[in-house]
Order: structure tokens, then C-alpha cells, then sequence
């Protein structure tokens, strides 16, 4: 609860920060400094507000994430970068660093996104695993498992119970091996869809080891 609930805060303030922003880039590269400054003056508040709970929340979030990844990082050094740019941008009138200031706000928001993507790894499974359907000594438990430690393992954990990165426990889900496998599908939050990455052969594999562990 705590994470879904910061991550929401998260997405709140980046959209309030890009919005200021866009405003006041709007106001500058308009000519209108009269109005720009009446704006900042009453907007300071939340302002202040807005980009200290975007960075704190960023902070937060990469505190609880199962992988801190470079990108990630990144994007958090962007946003502490482009504040004092942007605050001596709009003090002085400098559309130039206005531009700079706001396309690293965008492309710190891209990063972001972008970082969600590479939660996806690449799928290698043990020599031993058996695949084939097919195959007489063939698993779908044991597939399943190989299949889950290569995607699903950092965040939700080997018994489904470490609960990174807003995972759920997963021996305490009471999800349908369907509702299972459309997750697997959709993402959610910080995890990914999956949906042209697995087959559905390995989706319902996941499913059936996912519903293994519950029963333990």
C-alpha cells in the first residue's frame, strides 16, 4: 500500500511539475514577461511544494525498487540538474536555458518511462529446463519457475512474498490462473506487459508455478 501509494504521488507531481513548467516555458518564449513574473510570483508556493515532492517521492521510489538501474539514476540527476537552469532561465529572461531546462524535464520524464521497459531481461533458461510440451519429461511447473526466476524473480521474489517495486505477495493473491496470465499481459504500475514477450504456452507456465507457490 505504501508503494502504490507513493508511486501515484510520483505520477501526480511530474505531471503538476511539467505543467508549471509549460506554462511559464510558454509565458517566456512568448514575450510576456509581465505575466510570467505575476505567475511565478503566485505560483512560488507550489512550486517549491511540487518539485521538492518530486524529487523526495524519486528518491523514495528508487529506495524500494527491486533493480536500480542506470536510467533511473539518471533521470533523478537530470531533475536536480535542470532546477537551478531553469531558476536562472526565468530570473533573467534567458530563453535559451528556459529550452534546455524544459527539454531535460521531458527527457528525464521519458527516462522514466523508458526505465520501466528494462525491467524486461533477457529470457535464458537452464540447459535442463524442458520446453517442449511434447516432450515426456516435460514440466510445466518446472518451466514455469525457469521462466518466472528470468522476469518476475527480482521484484516479487524465489516464494513470491518480497514484495519490491510494488509487487504483490503473491501466496496471498487470489487470482484465477486467467486474471494471472492477463496481468502477465497487461503490467501494471512499474511492471511491464508481457504480452509479445512470452507465448501464451510460457504465460500459462508462469501461471501454473505461480499458483504452486500459493499452495505451499
Amino acid at each position: 500500500m505504501y508503494y502504490i501509494a507513493l508511486y501515484h504521488t510520483h505520477k501526480l507531481v511530474i505531471t503538476l511539475f511539467i505543467l508549471i513548467y509549460l506554462v511559464k516555458f510558454f509565458l517566456l518564449m512568448s514575450g510576456k514577461n509581465k505575466t510570467l513574473d505575476s505567475f511565478s510570483a503566485r505560483i512560488l508556493i507550489p512550486e517549491i511544494v511540487v518539485s521538492s515532492l518530486f524529487l523526495i517521492t524519486g528518491v523514495l521510489l528508487l529506495l524500494e525498487a527491486a533493480e536500480i538501474r542506470g536510467l533511473f539514476v539518471t533521470k533523478i540527476i537530470v531533475v536536480i540538474v535542470s532546477v537551478p537552469i531553469a531558476l536562472k532561465a526565468y530570473k533573467s529572461k534567458y530563453k535559451a536555458l528556459a529550452a534546455l531546462s524544459f527539454l531535460m524535464i521531458i527527457g528525464a520524464y521519458g527516462m522514466a518511462e523508458m526505465n520501466k521497459y528494462m525491467i524486461i531481461h533477457t529470457q535464458t533458461l537452464p540447459e535442463n529446463v524442458v520446453t517442449d510440451a511434447s516432450d515426456p519429461a516435460y514440466d510445466m511447473v518446472i518451466h514455469g519457475k525457469a521462466l518466472y526466476d528470468t522476469q518476475c524473480v527480482n521484484c516479487h521474489g524465489a516464494d513470491g512474498t518480497l514484495q519490491m517495486s510494488g509487487a504483490k505477495n503473491l501466496q496471498l493473491s487470489n487470482m484465477t490462473e486467467n486474471q494471472i496470465v492477463e496481468r502477465i499481459n497487461t503490467g501494471k504500475m512499474t511492471m511491464p506487459p508481457y504480452d509479445d514477450f512470452f507465448t501464451s504456452h510460457e504465460k500459462k507456465a508462469i501461471s501454473e508455478y505461480i499458483l504452486s507457490i500459493r499452495d505451499n
